[in-house]
């Protein structure tokens, strides 16, 4: 009946506006202006002639009515229950809005379970089990896009430039420390491809969907979803010409792609200081003091990729040719009633000087040392030649020291994190070795 399909929808909508973030206010005028309902009364007038009727038309207005005039998911009960008439089908209206708003408290869960019977009982706690086990999952790569939701929603709430500037701030350093989105995908037949779901906007253009959370993407349909790098994504949209929302089903935030190129315009400028960071060891010292301080696995997992690409320094041990020690010896002895004459002086050898890596050993087992600057080598330091290093010719230098090192250990003095020797194959990048060699 087109009533039953008009009461279906507004339960619907209602519903879905509850579970996206939208106010009391805000469902009250929609379902007022998309459905025509009379909200104006309240409870206390409608209860005196209500009555049991079998229409929407006279069920889901008032269901709706005590669903906004509940103050809580008990309270939406009870004074749903107190209209009377066909209270069972009222209620359920009623409640299924209040869950969305206000969730189940849990002893009211636990109560219904006591009055089920054995083998729906075990049907429920099976059904809960699955559910349970779904949402175990935690996503290390998704922690710190708070600060792109709380973003979002001091944009909603000051509506201004700087706010908008805000949000893209946010999503650049989440940017910077690999995070991701989750992008809801269509997978192809044979599985081995997968193309962006969409949403339509009212102009007929297409927006790319991503979620900053597991609970964003859950307030909307099911789909299949992928996690992914923010910087690769957006990038993605960007060489597509299109144009991308962030969790369309709560506060949503539209970036256009006129906006995707401002936000990788800057992303240029930033590069190039990250690499002058790479070079000096002061990306690396950092990524490794935020570790120290907070030991999660998002922070060591960001660790890694910086450890790919960093420089660092090796104390080394120089072993010159007889020859040229000798004229060293000769430089020395020359000046022995006055050795600060020759402090500056530039030594040119004839033969090639082999530099010998510094082992540290703990107990039974052996380390490579390597440095994000000479000054955290202190003291130690003195004693050795400092050479300069890309990480990937350190990973090598490590794997076939004679030794048999344990690991790399890096900033051993001050804030020392070591790299396991079952990582040297993972963090390699056989390429880019080859093209410095």
């Amino acid at each position: 009946h087109p009533e039953g399909i008009k009461g279906a929808e507004a339960t619907a909508a209602a519903i879905f506006l509850a579970r996206t973030g939208g106010a009391k206010e805000e469902i009250k005028e929609y379902i007022i202006r998309e459905f025509g309902y009379d909200l104006s009364r309240t409870c206390d007038e409608i209860r005196p002639g209500y009555h049991h009727v079998e229409s929407c038309q006279q069920t889901v207005p008032e269901a709706i009515t005590a669903f906004l005039e509940g103050t809580d998911f008990e309270d939406v009960i009870r004074t749903a229950v107190s209209l009377g008439g066909d209270c069972d089908t009222l209620t359920c209206i009623a409640g299924g809005i209040a869950e969305a708003f206000y969730g189940v408290p849990e002893e009211l869960k636990e109560e219904c379970r006591k009055r089920l019977p054995e083998d729906m009982r075990k049907v429920l706690e099976r059904f809960t089990d699955t559910v349970s086990s779904a949402d175990e999952y935690h996503d290390p790569f998704l922690e710190g896009n708070e600060l792109i939701e709380e973003a979002i929603r001091r944009a909603y709430e000051e509506k201004d430039q700087n706010s908008v500037i805000r949000v893209l701030e946010s999503i650049r350093y989440c940017m910077h420390e690999n995070g991701h989105f989750l992008i809801p995908v269509v997978e192809s037949e044979d599985g081995s491809q997968f193309t962006f779901r969409t949403i339509t906007k009212n102009d007929g253009s297409q927006l790319l969907v991503a979620f900053t959370s597991q609970e964003q993407y859950k307030k909307g349909a099911p789909s299949q979803i992928l996690s992914y790098f923010i910087d690769t994504t957006l990038k993605a949209v960007l060489e597509r010409k299109n144009s991308v929302v962030i969790n369309p089903w709560g506060q949503s935030f539209e970036i256009p792609n006129e906006m995707l190129q401002i936000l990788f315009r800057q992303e240029e400028e930033w590069e190039e200081k990250r690499k002058e960071a790479l070079e000096d060891g002061s990306l690396l010292k950092e990524k490794i003091g935020k570790y120290l301080e907070n030991r999660t696995e998002r922070n060591f997992l960001n660790i890694l990729p910086v450890l790919q690409d960093s420089w660092v320094y090796v104390p080394c041990t120089a072993i010159m040719s007889e020859a040229d020690q000798k004229k060293v010896e000769e430089m020395v002895l020359g000046h022995k009633d006055d050795l600060e004459a020759i402090m500056g002086e530039t030594f040119t050898s004839d033969d090639p000087i082999r530099f010998i890596p510094d082992i540290l050993q703990k107990e039974e087992e052996f380390f490579f040392p390597a440095f994000t600057s000479e000054e955290e080598m202190g003291e130690y330091g003195k004693s050795f030649s400092k050479v300069a290093r890309h990480m990937q010719d350190v990973l090598i230098m490590a794997e076939h020291n004679e030794r048999q090192v344990f690991g790399i250990v890096v900033n051993a003095f001050t804030e020392p994190f070591v790299i396991n020797r079952e990582l040297f194959s993972s963090l390699k990048k056989e390429a880019e070795t080859e093209e410095r060699s």
